[in-house]
């Protein structure tokens, strides 16, 4: 499918205007209040954190696309390879045992944690679904995906329930915020950025055949398709997406569920055109939702994981309503 410049630049321009608002919401007369200039609070704090937010969007909506086409799921989400879940365990942990305050600890577990769990998907998969690149697994594929990251998800759910029991009052905090998804702090969006990318190179030049892939391992068989081979390029873009934004931001869901089915609903169904346009809406999405989280109850802030499912939650139903009832 060829992109056509009208759908491209309505997404280009929402990225353009929605950036720059983010940015300027929330900015007071002369100062911030805190005694930071307005300059350093726009600079130094609002763009890293906007930029931020975007890329964990795109990130989580980008691994979403890929694990809905690769399951044929529609409710495939990034959790459900349990990527996530690992980088929270890693992230949980680092806040736990080391130091408090010390430089990258959260983030550096979490991408611990995000390889562990990648590590353990590859192992049980590939196992599964065959070694050999020329032929197809007994087993379905799809099947061997969901089932490995339900476990993992399993495991890694009843680690952080241990972590929360014994932690005490001052970790506690921490830690909840951590698994609401938090983007206070954030100001290491480069590295997220350069994630993304990286898993949109390994999947977007494969769009065709991961189009096949949608219509039955056989079907792509047929079409010259390695099938396996694909089904864990996939895999691993997704989960390098996921632990990149699970590293920035914390434990954020819906959003890679949510903005790839908004892409189908307005007519972007093929790959080549629903990976880009997945990231570029889950971005969008996810800084909307951060301006709100710290601006809705200023000078506080809700985490955004909050945010983005009171958000995303009745606008999917609503979507799925409108798309059932055929309008």
């Amino acid at each position: 499918m060829i992109l056509k410049p009208p759908p491209l630049a309505a997404a280009l321009l929402l990225a353009a205007v929605c950036v720059p608002a983010a940015l300027c919401i929330g900015l007071m007369a002369g100062s911030s209040g805190w005694g930071w200039p307005q300059g350093d609070i726009l600079w130094l704090i609002r763009l890293p954190r906007v930029l931020s937010a975007f890329g964990t969007g795109a990130g989580l909506a980008l691994a979403g696309a890929l694990i809905q086409l690769v399951t044929r799921n529609p409710l495939a989400d990034p959790y459900v390879l349990g990527v996530s879940s690992g980088a929270s365990v890693g992230a949980l942990l680092a806040l736990m045992l080391l130091p408090a305050g010390l430089f990258l600890a959260p983030e550096v577990g979490a991408v611990l944690g995000a390889l562990a769990a990648t590590s353990l998907a590859f192992l049980f998969t590939w196992r599964a679904m065959g070694n050999s690149a020329g032929r197809i697994a007994n087993q379905p594929g799809t099947v061997v995906v969901l089932l490995v990251g339900v476990m993992i998800g399993a495991a890694c759910g009843a680690a952080v329930s241990f972590m929360l029991a014994v932690a005490n009052d001052q970790q506690l905090r921490s830690l909840v915020f951590w698994l609401l998804g938090d983007l206070n702090g954030a100001s290491l969006w480069w590295p997220l950025w350069a994630a993304v990318g990286l898993a949109l190179l390994l999947a977007w030049p494969r769009a065709r055949e991961l189009d096949w892939l949608t219509r039955g391992d056989a079907w792509a068989w047929t079409l010259g398709v390695p099938v396996a081979q694909r089904r864990r390029l996939a895999i691993l873009a997704a989960c390098i997406a996921t632990g990149a934004a699970v590293a920035t931001a914390g434990s954020i869901g819906f959003v890679g569920l949510v903005a790839p089915h908004i892409v189908r609903l307005v007519g972007l169904r093929h790959a080549r055109a629903l990976l880009p346009f997945s990231a570029v809406f889950g971005g969008v999405f996810l800084v909307l939702a951060d301006t709100v989280a710290r601006t809705l109850i200023a000078p506080a802030q809700l985490p955004v994981g909050v945010v983005s499912a009171a958000v995303g939650v009745p606008l999917f139903l609503f979507l799925l309503l409108r798309r059932s009832q055929g309008r």
